[in-house]
């Protein structure tokens, strides 16, 4: 049988069958060509009929285990060494269910909005010469079915193996990551991707979980006055048919004219894919608990179009401690700092990548994956992901794997002024500080605030900011802006942060 179209034909089979609606399923997760995490137990679930004895066997392992009342299951294999042989893991109840060709290595979720989400297909200005090279059976990768209902159905497609013909629908962001992990430590690596481009961070949450903090609490509140609003359900689908025929009027007016205007905006409610806790109950749940190694996450865009930059670092930690509670597991997780953007005089990106900072500081085992110079002025979606890709791998290699190596790029440690100089000192200095040009986008403020354009020189492991026209600083600044070239590196190539030694408010403060 086609290996492609095997599981989906077992689920046929079953219904042709009339076997009982509660005959054994595995998680939509589990399907062929899949990769199972190593040196660890391994979750393996799924649902069946209320009571119902089920026996897994995979790699010479039994294991048996019973449906609860809500025939929901899950069963634990002991800890697999990697292999890269195929393998069959068979699942037991009313029915027999196998997922085929399963190898054990390391298997990374990869989660966020489109700068994650996003295909290889979508970046062929750049990324056409790997296609022909992308021929790795090691590489597998699974795409989480965007889904804005619980009730939608889930698509049968199996986990692929990167070739050229496949690497296409792949995340690009999770394909040179997972490429350059895959080369280096020699093993199978599975890429579970779980994104959808527009999203803010409180789609990946659950209600409860927002509504637990003051901070993040009005987000529902805004939302439920607003579902409310529509006085009834009936109300609501009303408004969602109007604004699809709206939006069948506008795409008809693009396709003929060339332009329309901003799309029509859909009304919030439950079937909006932006609502709170909406992806969390769709998306997320449907693969938890999965065994994974680790996690990169590529988000906050969203929370920036919102206006709610500073709320962010209260929102980051919030879902890093749901989603490893949600599976079980105090996970590795790797955060991308949002890189320069288009807005030469504008601040909001700063506050964000800031936020993403301090949230993550707050969080034992979250990393902070710098990527300012990938960037680019005019996409929001900038091409250069393989970059992306080659840092995240290095920060895993770094700071999950335990290789000695540099991984990170310069961070501010401290400050301290001395006249008219303020003396900036960094960790994460690798081999040494180095300027890529002229050190630049540093800024410096007396007492009255007002941030002027400042001169910066690497004196040692420090740098060394003054202006002319500040004798008496307070505050330095460095790449406080959506956009700007980064100047300031280690000698290795890793790019500093952006960051500033003030604590003014911030004008995203007061937003929730």
């Amino acid at each position: 049988m086609n290996k492609l179209i095997h599981r989906s034909s077992v689920v046929a089979l079953l219904l042709l069958a009339g076997l009982p609606l509660g005959a054994v399923e595995l998680a939509a997760v589990f399907r062929d060509h899949m990769v199972l995490q190593r040196d660890t137990r391994v979750c393996i679930f799924g649902t069946g009929k209320a009571g119902e004895n089920i026996e897994l066997g995979f790699a010479g392992q039994q294991v048996s285990t019973r449906a609860d009342a809500a025939g929901k299951w899950r069963a634990f294999l002991a800890p697999l060494t990697a292999n890269a042989a195929a393998a069959t893991l068979t699942v037991r109840g009313t029915n027999t269910l196998e997922v085929r060709d399963v190898l054990v290595g390391d298997v990374w979720l990869a989660g966020g909005q489109s700068n994650m989400g996003s295909r290889m297909r979508e970046y062929l200005e750049t990324v056409a010469p790997e296609v022909p090279r992308a021929n790795y059976p090691l590489l597998r990768y699974f795409t989480v079915d965007k889904r804005r209902l619980p009730s939608e159905p889930v698509s049968t497609t199996p986990w692929s193996a990167v070739t050229p013909d496949t690497v296409l629908d792949m995340s690009a962001t999770g394909y040179f990551f997972g490429r350059d992990l895959q080369r280096h430590l020699q093993i199978p690596i599975g890429i579970v991707v779980c994104a959808w481009g527009g999203t803010l961070a409180e789609n990946w949450m659950s209600r409860e979980t927002l509504l637990s903090n003051p901070e993040t609490k009005p987000i529902i509140t805004r939302y439920d006055v607003i579902a409310a609003g529509y006085g009834g359900e009936a109300a609501y689908q009303s408004q969602l048919t109007e604004h699809r025929e709206e939006l069948a009027r506008w795409k008809q007016k693009r396709k003929s004219a060339g332009k329309g205007g901003p799309a029509p905006k859909e009304p919030m409610g439950r079937e909006h894919f932006q609502r709170p806790a909406g992806l969390y109950e769709t998306m997320f749940q449907p693969i938890v608990p999965f065994t994974f190694k680790g996690i990169v996450f590529y988000q906050g865009e969203s929370n920036i179009d919102a206006g709610r930059c500073y709320q962010y670092r209260f929102l980051l930690p919030m879902l890093i401690a749901e989603w490893r509670r949600d599976l079980g597991s105090e996970l590795p997780f790797l955060n991308v700092q949002l890189p320069v953007i288009k807005g030469q005089h504008e601040d909001d990106w700063a506050e964000l990548r800031e936020s993403q900072w301090l949230g993550g500081r707050q969080v034992k085992g979250c990393e902070t994956c710098v990527i300012l110079e990938y960037g680019e002025f005019n996409r929001l979606h900038p091409h250069l992901k393989e970059g992306v890709g080659a840092r995240l791998a290095l920060l895993a290699r770094g700071a999950v794997y335990g290789e000695q190596i540099v991984c990170r790029g310069p961070r501010l440690r401290s400050h301290r002024i001395e006249g008219n100089r303020v003396i900036l000192e960094f960790d994460e200095v690798g081999g040494g500080l180095v300027a890529r040009g002229t050190l630049q986008d540093f800024t410096i403020c007396d007492a009255a605030g007002e941030f002027v354009p400042a001169e910066a020189e690497i004196v040692g492991d420090t740098v060394v900011v003054t202006s002319a026209r500040i004798t008496k600083p307070v505050a330095v600044r460095y790449g406080w802006k959506n956009f700007f070239e980064p100047s300031l590196f280690n000698r290795e190539g890793f790019s500093a942060m952006g960051f500033r030694t003030d604590a003014f408010k911030l004008k995203t403060q007061d937003a929730r």
